[in-house]
């Protein structure tokens, strides 16, 4: 990402770094590539710490609106990120505990010499937006059919007045 942040991590955690930054969402090819308006921006906060018992960890909070397709009607759907997680530093891969050995409010990063905030930001947003994002119950937009509807609740009703209809 040009021109966004780039920190050591150890060294950012130690001295309880703090980066403050927003960045357009069409600067973020994967995130723009998922959503369908690359509009707006995400608002990025990372601050360094360390917990009681000496670990170095980052935490970052990520927040921002975005513009999806509803999977069940195809209409728009604005999803409301706003995302707060904590990462303790690992040294080596071999640190890294397992699934089963992990906290489930604090996750293990590898600890990195060249950590690009923008990029962390991004993972962590693509994280938050559901594979098959839809409208809550009763919120789809009903689809305009033209036409007679012999079943005008259902889509395949429509389809059905379609199939039937004689030219």
């Amino acid at each position: 990402m040009r021109g966004w942040p780039v920190v050591d991590s150890v060294q950012f955690a130690r001295t309880r770094g703090e980066v403050h930054c927003s960045i357009a969402i069409s600067e973020l090819g994967r995130l723009a590539r998922t959503v369908s308006a690359d509009e707006g921006e995400i608002g990025v906060r990372l601050d360094g710490f360390e917990d009681p018992d000496g670990r170095l960890g980052l935490r970052l909070r990520v927040t921002g609106d975005v513009q999806l397709v509803c999977q069940r009607c195809l209409g728009p759907l604005k999803l409301n990120v706003a995302t707060d997680r904590s990462f303790l530093l690992a040294e080596r891969e071999q640190d890294i505990p397992g699934l089963e050995e992990e906290d489930d409010d604090v996750e293990t990063l590898l600890a990195d010499s060249r950590l690009d905030v923008a990029v962390l930001a991004e993972d962590e947003f693509l994280l938050q937006i559901p594979m098959s994002p839809v409208h809550d119950d009763g919120l789809c937009a009903r689809p305009e059919w033209g036409g007679d509807r012999r079943d005008s609740g259902t889509a395949f009703g429509a389809l059905g007045a379609l199939i039937n209809t004689e030219d």
